[in-house]
């Protein structure tokens, strides 16, 4: 690469490069996994109030097309495609998290890949390979700008998966590199949202806007319009608007040679709320579960996380499911009485219950530190829990979780993947059969048309 090669240069010539007889198996399969739980939570989604809500407004905003609306029986065009399917995929917050900039990378890129795959009837692994880009272009470039980005308040599900989704659909549709440097120099300029649409339905529309501009951007870019391709080295570029300079380009240059998707990897999630939660939710279903604790012992719970946990999970007492999802409260009530946390639990006669309630009063969430003890001996990730349970006997158990299951560290294993999937095809009332789809994504580069994917 040229010594002087701006950043949207680095990440066009690196999406080309892109091979999928050159990528390790290893990434494949990640990748692949990856794909089968997005589809699953995006058929789950698919059946919520806010999916809905936005489905009918892209009904009046784009036009027909032959991209599946996933999860019903309905088509409409690419833009239109990527940005409802994109919403769905977010809906239920039970979508795939990455610390690499602590995005929800698949919820975007995949639904606008999806679509232009679809549109042209290309086959399964180019699907493969398009979501593959689009998430690795995705993640180097958040490595480049570190996650103070996400900590400055940016949500980086949008300003990252813009880019990463441009990325992926310049792949599957074959754009040439300059297209490719001004499509992904589109999406960088134009594209954000802040950390303030938490709990809302704003959160699940700027996932359908960033996979939307990955479609728009890329036909944009097809058709001749240009983009600013020193967005981020411009003295009003990204890193000195969004990030305070911050911006280290030199991780840009491994694109293709390591992969994200490996390092630090990708966490698929045991429960349907925000992933700030789930290690104090396993602290505490590893206390209930060694000492056989019932949600009516209970006095007091607390629990210690540090400080991004707390600025996501800002609802103590959630007012519906939306809130409840970035609610530690909830979803330790949740754990306590059910000895878990389900699509079903978010439900509104489930989750405002008086029992729910009474249990969220009892839980305490203190900002602090790791606990000196466990500093050596853990795996430790950026939203670990420590959790104290105090009996009404006065027992104290303790129980600390560095990362939890389902994160990259701790996989899920293929059956309980498979289980996650099935749960979320039959939540979503799927007309077709589970198996066959889950059959069809697991070998999914041998898939001949992606038209037919959801038959």
């Amino acid at each position: 690469m040229a010594e002087n090669m701006s950043a949207i240069g680095i990440l066009a010539e690196a999406a080309m490069s892109f091979d999928i007889q050159t990528v390790p198996k290893n990434v494949l399969s990640s990748a692949k996994r990856c794909l089968i739980d997005v589809c699953g939570v995006t058929i789950a989604g698919s059946k919520s109030d806010s999916a809905r809500l936005l489905r009918k407004t892209a009904a009046e905003t784009y036009g027909l097309g032959n991209c599946n609306i996933v999860g019903t029986s309905q088509r409409i065009n690419p833009s239109g495609a990527a940005f409802v399917n994109a919403t769905a995929a977010h809906a239920l917050d039970f979508d795939d998290n990455c610390y690499a900039g602590i995005v929800h990378g698949s919820a975007v890129v995949f639904p606008a890949v999806l679509a232009v795959a679809q549109e042209l009837g290309l086959d399964g692994s180019q699907l493969l390979l398009g979501f593959l880009t689009g998430l690795e272009v995705e993640f180097a470039l958040a490595k480049a700008l570190t996650n103070s980005i996400y900590d400055k308040g940016w949500w980086t599900t949008s300003v990252l998966g813009a880019i990463g989704s441009t990325a992926g659909v310049a792949k599957v549709v074959g754009l040439n590199l300059e297209m490719t440097k001004n499509a992904l120099s589109l999406a960088a300029v134009g594209t954000g949202a802040t950390r303030a649409l938490r709990g809302t339905s704003a959160k699940h529309f700027y996932s359908g806007r960033a996979a939307e501009l990955g479609v728009f951007a890329s036909n944009a870019a097809k058709q001749g319009v240009t983009g600013p391709i020193n967005v981020f080295e411009d003295r009003l570029g990204v890193p000195q608007l969004l990030n305070d300079e911050i911006f280290h380009s030199n991780k840009l240059e491994t694109l293709g040679t390591e992969y994200g998707l490996i390092d630090p990897g990708v966490d698929i999630k045991k429960y349907p709320v925000c992933y700030a939660s789930h290690a104090a939710v396993d602290a505490v279903k590893e206390i209930v579960d060694v000492e056989g604790i019932h949600a009516s012992d209970v006095a007091f719970v607390n629990c210690t996380v540090p400080p991004i946990v707390a600025s996501n999970l800002t609802y103590h007492m959630p007012k519906n499911a939306s809130e409840a999802q970035f609610s530690l409260h909830f979803a330790i009530a949740s754990v306590l009485l059910y000895g878990g946390i389900s699509l079903q639990h978010l439900k509104d006669n489930v989750f405002l219950t008086e029992e729910v309630k009474s249990l969220i009063s009892k839980v305490k969430m203190t900002v602090g530190d790791v606990p000196k003890h466990v500093r050596s001996s853990h795996k430790i990730c950026p939203e670990w829990g420590y959790v104290e349970i105090i009996s009404k006997s006065g027992a104290r158990n303790l129980a600390f979780v560095g990362s939890a299951l389902g994160s990259a560290s701790r996989p899920l294993s293929e059956r309980a993947l498979r289980s996650k999937f099935i749960e979320c095809l039959q939540y979503g009332k799927f007309e077709g059969s589970s198996t066959r789809l889950y059959d069809k994504l697991r070998d999914v580069e041998f898939v001949n048309n992606t038209q037919e994917l959801f038959c």
